[in-house]
Protein backbone atom coordinates (compact mmCIF):
# COMPACT_ATOMS: atom_id res chain seq x y z
CA UNK A 1 0.00 0.00 0.00
CA UNK A 2 2.10 2.60 1.32
CA UNK A 3 6.54 2.16 -0.37
CA UNK A 4 9.04 4.87 0.45
CA UNK A 5 12.21 4.36 -1.71
CA UNK A 6 15.55 6.06 -1.22
CA UNK A 7 13.69 9.12 0.37
CA UNK A 8 15.51 12.06 0.94
CA UNK A 9 13.61 15.37 2.62
CA UNK A 10 14.19 18.14 5.07
CA UNK A 11 14.48 22.05 5.74
CA UNK A 12 16.59 25.02 4.50
CA UNK A 13 18.77 22.73 2.30
CA UNK A 14 19.74 20.51 5.11
CA UNK A 15 18.17 16.52 4.65
CA UNK A 16 16.35 15.37 7.63
CA UNK A 17 15.32 11.81 5.66
CA UNK A 18 18.66 10.59 4.70
CA UNK A 19 17.27 7.36 2.09
CA UNK A 20 14.20 6.57 3.97
CA UNK A 21 12.73 2.91 2.64
CA UNK A 22 9.66 2.09 4.36
CA UNK A 23 6.94 -0.46 3.12
CA UNK A 24 3.10 -0.65 4.78
CA UNK A 25 0.94 -3.49 4.06
CA UNK A 26 -2.53 -2.31 2.83
CA UNK A 27 -5.38 -2.55 5.78
CA UNK A 28 -2.41 -2.16 9.01
CA UNK A 29 -1.41 0.19 11.64
CA UNK A 30 1.89 0.67 11.13
CA UNK A 31 3.87 2.93 14.35
CA UNK A 32 7.27 4.61 13.51
CA UNK A 33 9.32 5.23 16.77
CA UNK A 34 12.59 6.68 17.76
CA UNK A 35 14.29 9.22 19.77
CA UNK A 36 13.93 13.12 18.72
CA UNK A 37 15.00 14.26 15.64
CA UNK A 38 14.93 10.52 14.13
CA UNK A 39 12.82 12.22 11.09
CA UNK A 40 9.44 10.85 12.50
CA UNK A 41 6.97 13.61 11.80
CA UNK A 42 9.24 14.90 8.56
CA UNK A 43 7.77 11.31 6.93
CA UNK A 44 4.18 12.26 7.37
CA UNK A 45 4.66 15.58 6.15
CA UNK A 46 6.48 14.36 3.32
CA UNK A 47 4.14 11.52 2.02
CA UNK A 48 1.44 14.32 2.58
CA UNK A 49 3.01 16.30 0.60
CA UNK A 50 3.23 19.19 3.41
CA UNK A 51 6.83 18.77 2.54
CA UNK A 52 8.33 18.17 -0.94
CA UNK A 53 10.95 15.30 -1.06
CA UNK A 54 14.48 16.11 -2.89
CA UNK A 55 14.89 12.87 -4.03
CA UNK A 56 12.52 9.10 -3.99
CA UNK A 57 9.50 8.11 -4.27
CA UNK A 58 6.42 7.77 -2.56
CA UNK A 59 4.22 4.65 -3.98
CA UNK A 60 0.92 4.33 -2.87
CA UNK A 61 -1.96 2.06 -3.95
CA UNK A 62 0.55 1.77 -7.01
CA UNK A 63 0.75 5.73 -7.77
CA UNK A 64 3.83 7.70 -7.41
CA UNK A 65 2.89 10.72 -5.27
CA UNK A 66 6.39 11.79 -4.73
CA UNK A 67 6.45 15.80 -5.39
CA UNK A 68 3.08 16.39 -5.99
CA UNK A 69 1.10 18.83 -4.44
CA UNK A 70 -1.21 18.30 -1.31
CA UNK A 71 -4.46 18.44 -3.01
CA UNK A 72 -3.25 16.02 -5.63
CA UNK A 73 -2.55 13.57 -2.52
CA UNK A 74 -5.95 14.51 -0.76
CA UNK A 75 -7.82 13.27 -3.84
CA UNK A 76 -5.74 9.87 -4.10
CA UNK A 77 -6.95 9.17 -0.37
CA UNK A 78 -4.26 10.22 1.70
CA UNK A 79 -5.64 12.39 4.68
CA UNK A 80 -2.99 13.29 7.87
CA UNK A 81 -3.86 14.41 11.17
CA UNK A 82 -1.71 16.66 12.72
CA UNK A 83 -0.25 16.71 15.87
CA UNK A 84 -2.27 19.55 17.59
CA UNK A 85 -4.44 22.36 16.97
CA UNK A 86 -5.79 21.00 13.89
CA UNK A 87 -9.26 22.15 14.54
CA UNK A 88 -11.23 25.87 14.17
CA UNK A 89 -11.96 26.40 17.66
CA UNK A 90 -15.26 29.17 17.28
CA UNK A 91 -17.13 26.51 14.76
CA UNK A 92 -19.16 23.76 15.99
CA UNK A 93 -18.21 20.11 16.14
CA UNK A 94 -20.35 19.16 13.04
CA UNK A 95 -18.47 22.38 10.88
CA UNK A 96 -15.15 21.22 11.51
CA UNK A 97 -16.18 17.96 10.94
CA UNK A 98 -18.01 18.69 7.28
CA UNK A 99 -14.64 20.98 6.47
CA UNK A 100 -12.64 17.61 6.02
CA UNK A 101 -14.77 17.02 2.95
CA UNK A 102 -14.64 20.47 1.48
CA UNK A 103 -13.26 18.88 -1.68
CA UNK A 104 -16.75 17.58 -2.25
CA UNK A 105 -18.69 20.63 -0.80
CA UNK A 106 -21.46 20.40 -3.69
CA UNK A 107 -22.55 17.48 -2.33
CA UNK A 108 -24.29 18.41 0.96
CA UNK A 109 -26.62 15.75 0.93
CA UNK A 110 -23.57 12.96 0.70
CA UNK A 111 -21.99 14.99 3.29
CA UNK A 112 -24.55 15.37 5.77
CA UNK A 113 -25.27 11.20 5.27
CA UNK A 114 -21.42 10.68 5.79
CA UNK A 115 -21.39 12.87 8.90
CA UNK A 116 -24.66 10.59 10.36
CA UNK A 117 -22.37 7.56 9.17
CA UNK A 118 -19.41 8.56 11.42
CA UNK A 119 -21.45 9.81 14.75
CA UNK A 120 -22.35 5.69 14.63
CA UNK A 121 -18.32 5.70 15.16
CA UNK A 122 -17.39 8.58 17.41
CA UNK A 123 -20.93 9.01 19.36
CA UNK A 124 -19.33 12.81 20.33
CA UNK A 125 -20.44 14.02 16.81
CA UNK A 126 -24.32 12.84 17.85
CA UNK A 127 -23.73 13.83 21.63
CA UNK A 128 -22.88 17.64 20.54
CA UNK A 129 -22.50 18.86 17.12
CA UNK A 130 -23.41 22.20 18.20
CA UNK A 131 -20.57 22.49 20.41
CA UNK A 132 -17.71 24.57 19.51
CA UNK A 133 -14.77 22.92 19.32
CA UNK A 134 -12.77 24.88 21.25
CA UNK A 135 -14.81 23.89 24.60
CA UNK A 136 -14.16 19.90 24.26
CA UNK A 137 -11.79 18.17 26.05
CA UNK A 138 -8.43 17.17 24.72
CA UNK A 139 -9.43 13.53 23.95
CA UNK A 140 -12.56 14.94 22.46
CA UNK A 141 -11.17 17.37 19.87
CA UNK A 142 -8.67 14.22 18.98
CA UNK A 143 -11.95 12.47 17.87
CA UNK A 144 -13.58 14.90 15.93
CA UNK A 145 -10.06 15.39 14.02
CA UNK A 146 -9.89 11.56 13.45
CA UNK A 147 -13.60 12.02 12.31
CA UNK A 148 -12.55 14.66 9.92
CA UNK A 149 -10.24 13.14 8.45
CA UNK A 150 -12.84 10.17 7.65
CA UNK A 151 -14.76 11.88 5.85
CA UNK A 152 -13.70 10.92 2.41
CA UNK A 153 -13.56 7.45 3.00
CA UNK A 154 -9.40 7.50 2.90
CA UNK A 155 -7.20 4.90 1.70
CA UNK A 156 -4.55 5.84 3.95
CA UNK A 157 -4.43 8.39 7.52
CA UNK A 158 -1.42 9.45 8.70
CA UNK A 159 -1.26 10.08 12.25
CA UNK A 160 1.28 12.45 14.07
CA UNK A 161 1.56 11.56 17.59
CA UNK A 162 -1.90 11.30 18.55
CA UNK A 163 -1.38 11.48 21.84
CA UNK A 164 0.11 14.51 22.77
CA UNK A 165 -0.42 16.16 25.13
CA UNK A 166 -3.51 14.37 26.66
CA UNK A 167 -4.63 13.28 29.89
CA UNK A 168 -4.11 9.09 30.54
CA UNK A 169 -8.27 9.45 30.36
CA UNK A 170 -8.52 10.37 26.99
CA UNK A 171 -6.36 7.62 26.02
CA UNK A 172 -9.15 5.25 26.01
CA UNK A 173 -10.69 7.08 23.22
CA UNK A 174 -7.85 7.52 20.92
CA UNK A 175 -7.44 3.98 21.49
CA UNK A 176 -10.99 3.64 19.86
CA UNK A 177 -10.51 5.52 17.62
CA UNK A 178 -7.52 4.18 15.98
CA UNK A 179 -9.38 1.07 15.55
CA UNK A 180 -12.74 2.32 14.43
CA UNK A 181 -10.30 3.32 11.51
CA UNK A 182 -8.55 -0.08 11.72
CA UNK A 183 -11.98 -1.85 11.06
CA UNK A 184 -13.08 0.12 8.43
CA UNK A 185 -9.97 -1.03 6.36
CA UNK A 186 -7.97 1.84 6.29
CA UNK A 187 -4.45 1.82 5.84
CA UNK A 188 -2.81 3.59 9.59
CA UNK A 189 1.16 5.01 9.56
CA UNK A 190 1.01 6.34 13.17
CA UNK A 191 4.27 8.46 14.68
CA UNK A 192 3.96 7.88 18.49
CA UNK A 193 6.11 9.46 21.07
CA UNK A 194 4.49 6.96 23.91
CA UNK A 195 5.97 3.95 22.44
CA UNK A 196 3.86 1.41 24.43
CA UNK A 197 0.99 2.68 23.48
CA UNK A 198 1.32 2.97 20.15
CA UNK A 199 3.16 -0.90 19.78
CA UNK A 200 -0.01 -2.24 21.15
CA UNK A 201 -2.32 -0.41 18.85
CA UNK A 202 0.14 -1.61 15.85
CA UNK A 203 0.22 -4.46 13.29
CA UNK A 204 3.55 -3.43 12.29
CA UNK A 205 6.42 -1.06 13.70
CA UNK A 206 9.18 1.26 12.46
CA UNK A 207 12.24 2.18 13.90
CA UNK A 208 14.08 5.25 13.01
CA UNK A 209 17.32 7.11 14.23
CA UNK A 210 18.89 10.10 12.74
CA UNK A 211 16.61 10.13 9.79
CA UNK A 212 17.00 6.31 8.40
CA UNK A 213 14.98 3.39 9.10
CA UNK A 214 17.40 0.97 11.28
CA UNK A 215 14.31 -1.75 12.05
CA UNK A 216 11.14 -3.09 11.07
CA UNK A 217 9.39 -6.32 12.25
CA UNK A 218 5.96 -6.95 14.04
CA UNK A 219 4.97 -4.64 16.85
CA UNK A 220 5.24 -7.56 19.13
CA UNK A 221 8.52 -8.31 17.92
CA UNK A 222 10.02 -4.84 18.38
CA UNK A 223 8.34 -4.80 22.09
CA UNK A 224 10.23 -7.77 22.72
CA UNK A 225 13.89 -6.81 21.90
CA UNK A 226 14.70 -4.79 25.24
CA UNK A 227 18.52 -3.77 24.41
CA UNK A 228 17.43 -2.11 21.26
CA UNK A 229 14.29 -0.41 23.22
CA UNK A 230 16.22 0.53 25.84
CA UNK A 231 19.06 2.39 23.55
CA UNK A 232 16.44 3.65 22.14
CA UNK A 233 13.77 4.70 24.34
CA UNK A 234 15.29 4.23 28.33
CA UNK A 235 12.72 4.54 30.55
CA UNK A 236 9.85 4.73 28.19
CA UNK A 237 9.81 1.32 27.75
CA UNK A 238 9.27 1.20 31.30
CA UNK A 239 6.58 4.05 31.94
CA UNK A 240 3.07 3.21 32.97
CA UNK A 241 1.18 2.44 29.62
CA UNK A 242 -1.28 5.69 30.42
CA UNK A 243 2.16 8.22 30.43
CA UNK A 244 2.88 10.49 27.63
CA UNK A 245 6.75 9.77 27.48
CA UNK A 246 8.81 12.09 24.78
CA UNK A 247 10.69 10.00 22.10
Amino acid sequence: MIHLEGLLAGYGGLDILRGVELHVEQGSVNCIVGPNGAGKSTVLKTISGLLQPRQGSIVIDGVNLAGKSPATILHAGVVQVPQRNGLFAKLTVRHNVLMGAYIHRGRRKHLEQRYDELAQRFPILGERPDAPAGSLSGGQRRTVEFARAMMLNPKVVLLDEPTLGLDPLSLTTIRDSVRAMHSDGITVLMVEQNVRFGLALADQATVMSAGRVVLTGTADEIRDKPDLMDVFFGAARNSDSGASTPT
